[in-house]
C-alpha cells in the first residue's frame, strides 16, 4: 500500500503518517510504502489519480484554524474521501548548527505557519533577525544544516536529530496546547465504528432562512455539528459554500435521513466521507519524538464558525455534483 506525506523527511506530516501506520499495525495484510510528496496539491491529486492509496494532509491547527488549501482542493478540485483523522501535538523549537547566543541570530527560516505560531517569541527575543519563509520546517532545517553560521530554523526536536542541529530555545510556540489535525485521504472513506464523523460540503439557495433550514436537518435529529465553516465559491465575490463536520457515519439511519433531507435546501452537495473520531484517550500511539509527555494530555480541537452569505442555486458552474450523497 502506497501512502504519501508532505516532505522532506522530518515534517510534522511525516510524523503524523508514522502515527497513522503505528495505529494500523494490527493489520498485517497492509504493507506500507512511504512516498514523499512536495506539496499538498500533489498529495491530493495523487489520490484522485490513484497513484497513492492513502495520503496524510494537514487540515486544521488549533492556533491558525483550517488549512484553506486542503479544504479548497477537497471541495473544488478532486473527488477523494476522508477515511481517518489524527491530532498531533506541535512543539516548535529554535534550531541552529552551532551553539550561538540568541542576540547573534541573524536569520530565521521556517514554514509560514511555524513562524506565525512562534511570532511572539520572535518579536520578543529576535526583533533584529530577518525572517525567511520556506516550503516546510524540514526544508528550513536542511538550509541551516548546510550553511551553518548565525542562522536558525524553527521546527521540531525530531528535525534537530535528523539534521544534526542544536536546540537553542524550546517550546517557543505561542500556546503550549498547539495541535494540528490531519486527514487521511483515500478513494474510499472509513468503515463504520459507532464513533464516527462525517464531512459534507453544500451550498444554499440565495434567500432568507436557507442556511437555517439546512442546519436544522441536523439539529432536529439531535446530530452534533463539530465544525462549520464557509469557503468562497470561487465564482463571484461574496458567494460561499459551507463545510460541515457532523457526528455519525453516513450509513447511520438518522444521519442518512438528514443528508437526504439536506438535498431539499441545497443547490450543491458533496459528501467527503465518514471516518472514525480520533481516540483522544489512546495517547500511547502518539510518538512525538523528544517531546514532553505532558503535552500529550493537552489535546484540544479548536472549532470555528463563520458568518457567511448563501450562493445561487446554479452553483457549481461546471463539474460539480448536484447530489453526491
Amino acid at each position: 500500500m502506497k501512502i504519501g506525506y508532505l516532505g522532506p523527511k522530518g515534517t510534522f506530516t511525516e510524523e503524523a503518517m508514522e502515527m497513522w501506520i503505528e495505529r494500523q499495525k494490527h493489520d498485517t495484510i497492509n504493507k506500507y510504502t512511504k512516498i514523499e510528496c512536495c506539496s499538498i496539491q500533489k498529495l491530493i491529486y495523487s489520490i484522485g489519480e490513484r497513484e497513492l492509496d492513502e495520503a496524510v494532509v494537514p487540515f486544521e491547527n488549533s492556533l491558525e484554524g483550517s488549512v484553506n488549501l486542503t479544504i479548497d482542493l477537497l471541495i473544488h478540485e478532486v473527488d477523494v474521501k476522508v477515511k481517518g483523522e489524527l491530532i498531533l501535538p506541535i512543539r516548535q523549537n529554535l534550531l541552529t548548527k552551532e551553539k550561538v547566543l540568541l542576540k547573534d541570530v541573524e536569520e530565521i527560516y521556517s514554514h509560514p505557519q511555524a513562524l506565525y505560531q512562534s511570532r511572539k517569541f520572535i518579536y520578543g527575543n529576535l526583533p533584529h533577525a530577518k525572517v525567511k519563509e520556506t516550503l516546510s520546517t524540514a526544508e528550513a532545517a536542511r538550509i541551516v544544516a548546510e550553511r551553518g553560521g548565525n542562522i536558525s530554523a524553527i521546527g521540531s526536536r525530531r528535525l534537530a536529530g535528523i539534521y544534526g542541529l542544536k536546540v537553542l530555545a524550546e517550546d517557543i510556540q505561542e500556546h503550549k496546547n498547539n495541535m494540528t489535525r490531519f486527514y487521511i485521504l483515500s478513494s474510499k472513506d472509513g468503515a463504520r465504528t459507532g464513533r464516527d464523523k462525517t464531512a459534507v460540503v453544500f451550498s444554499t439557495e440565495n434567500r432568507p432562512g436557507s442556511l437555517f433550514n439546512s442546519l436544522r436537518v441536523f439539529a432536529k435529529r439531535n446530530l452534533n455539528l463539530t465544525k462549520i465553516e464557509s469557503r468562497p465559491s470561487k465564482r463571484i465575490l461574496g458567494e460561499y459554500v459551507f463545510f460541515v463536520e457532523v457526528e455519525g457515519h453516513r450509513e447511520d439511519g438518522v444521519l442518512n435521513e438528514a443528508l437526504e433531507e439536506l438535498k431539499q435546501y441545497t443547490g450543491f452537495i458533496k459528501l467527503l466521507g465518514s471516518y472514525p473520531i480520533f481516540d483522544e484517550n489512546s495517547t500511547s500511539n502518539i510518538r512525538s519524538t523528544g517531546e514532553n509527555s505532558a503535552c500529550l494530555q493537552e489535546k484540544e480541537e479548536i472549532l470555528q464558525a463563520f458568518a457567511c452569505k448563501p450562493v445561487r442555486k446554479d452553483y457549481p458552474p461546471s463539474g460539480g455534483e448536484k447530489s453526491a450523497v
